[in-house]
């Protein structure tokens, strides 16, 4: 169903094999759309015709369409479903999400109801598989970062790295109030020396220096501890680790076993290669789109943290990580990209920038970012809702029947949408997804059927409708089939 308390009811509206000499016999010409909102200019009846619809349809994107012989399209009034003489209901295009789940070292960090944060989502993975209305859905994940086997957790040394180093010690300058990365004495500038940071072994939090002679409290065991060394290298940036999946995609709730005891057996460490889990992750979604072309991918990506390693580091510009995404939405078969983010209440307006970038491009709209001082397990459910609805809208099946042998005139179907208040208007056809109308809209086939041996299997809504579908909680859409294409016409 659709975003929040959309509830579609999409009936597919089938035609006898033949066609009457009454009825849509004699409109079988090529139809345009036209413009939404106020009426054409000129004195035709066509636009005075055609703008009246538009204003009916709230301007644009789902409404506003004419025949070229002046005749309406787009109500039951107008005769367009008295072609229709049998009914089968539509179904949805299956979902399938591949999660990439950030499980850095950050997500150790507290969260509200003394939780850290990777509790908290693994609770909220593990509620959202089981619950019912997941049911049928496809999910399958994958972590981030992933590591070269060789290399060791922690050093002290470059030589400890086996060539994957150097060797990163976290230092700070001992005059700061706040961590400020250094490397010597001279980036201090004032601040003090360039000292070894640490972690306090009771109360938490930072300290420095680091080391035996140094204590965060008088509480026994409250040392300074140094905090291990990180080998630069040790993460891996290479898609190809990341579309391999840790649990396969596969249907809830069947799935949910082998989902949740990956949950509870993955810990937490390393930094943030968010460049090469997101490739990786675009790739194997990729790879499940051409095997089942019937189903819906899209990724999710899961996270705490921004770029920290692997190139890109960036989001915006030609070559970073949202163009990574705007890419896979527009490839074939098209993945589409959902961002979660949990972040501190200090972070949460520069990282709702950067991810509603990724989310944008990735065809999703804003990012989900909630902050540690919420619920982080209950609103990373509400966020998982939101994108089980979000995803299981706009696409919708063709069924059997119009796919045996060859009896399907897929130039005679039409995508209606009825409003909640009865209104109906028709969707104009466009070639295929790069085609779709900024203003106007329209629907198009997972395979363009003028494609030699290509047979359609899907039907999928351009953006600027869905968005218009999901603002109507009461709406309906209709397929229906027989009367002549209506075409989206610039």
């Amino acid at each position: 169903m659709f975003r929040a308390s959309f509830s579609v009811v999409a009936a597919l509206l089938l035609v006898a094999a033949a066609w009457t000499a009454g009825g849509c016999a004699g409109t079988k010409q090529r139809a345009t759309l036209l413009d939404g909102g106020a009426g054409a200019t000129g004195a035709t009846g066509r636009d005075a015709a055609a703008g009246s619809v538009g204003s009916a349809g709230a301007g644009g994107g789902i409404g506003g369409f004419a025949t070229t012989d002046g005749r309406v399209i787009g109500t039951d009034a107008l005769g367009e479903t008295a072609c229709a003489v049998a009914t089968q209901t539509a179904q949805t295009v299956p979902l399938d999400l591949y999660i990439m789940l950030d499980s850095s070292g950050s997500m150790a960090g507290t969260a509200a109801g003394n939780q850290t944060k990777w509790d908290a989502v693994r609770s909220a993975l593990t509620a959202f598989v089981a619950d019912p209305k997941s049911a049928g859905l496809g999910v399958g994940i994958q972590y981030f970062p992933l590591f070269h086997a060789a290399v060791p957790d922690t050093c002290e040394t470059d030589a400890a790295c086996v060539g994957y180093g150097p060797c990163d010690i976290l230092r700070t300058c001992s005059g700061s109030t706040s961590i400020v990365r250094c490397a010597g004495n001279g980036d201090c500038r004032g601040m003090g020396m360039c000292v070894r940071l640490g972690g306090c072994g009771v109360s938490g939090g930072y300290c420095a220096p680091a080391g035996p002679a140094y204590s965060c409290s008088s509480a026994a065991g409250d040392g300074c501890l140094p905090i291990a060394g990180y080998c630069t290298g040790r993460d891996l940036c290479d898609a190809a680790a990341y579309a391999a999946p840790a649990v396969e995609v596969a249907t809830l709730p069947g799935a949910a076993t082998a989902l949740v005891a990956s949950l509870t057996q993955h810990t937490v460490d390393g930094l943030t290669p968010t460049a090469g889990a997101l490739s990786g992750a675009i790739q194997h979604a990729q790879t499940l789109a051409r095997a089942n072309p019937t189903h819906k991918l899209a990724v999710l990506l899961a996270t705490d943290g921004l770029p920290s390693e692997c190139t890109p580091l960036d989001i915006a510009g030609a070559s970073g990580i949202a163009a990574i995404a705007s890419a896979a939405r527009a490839a074939t078969p098209g993945v589409a990209t959902y961002v979660i983010g949990v972040f501190t209440p200090a972070e949460q307006a520069d990282a709702q920038s950067n991810l509603d970038a990724i989310a944008a491009a990735g065809g999703t709209g804003r990012a989900f970012v909630i902050n540690t001082s919420q619920n982080v397990s209950q609103s990373f459910v509400d966020a998982l809702n939101a994108v089980r609805s979000s995803g299981l809208a706009c696409q919708y099946m063709l069924p059997p029947a119009m796919q045996d042998g060859g009896q399907l005139d897929y130039y005679s179907v039409n995508v209606q949408f009825t409003s909640g208040a009865g209104a109906a208007v028709t969707v104009g056809n466009v070639k295929d997804r790069a085609s779709c109308s900024a203003t106007r809209g329209g629907w198009y086939y997972d395979v363009d059927p003028t494609t030699a041996g290509a047979t359609p299997q899907t039907i999928s809504i351009c953006d600027t409708s869905c968005e218009q579908m999901k603002a109507d909680p009461a709406g309906r859409v209709d397929i229906l089939l027989g009367c002549k294409t209506i075409y989206v016409v610039d």
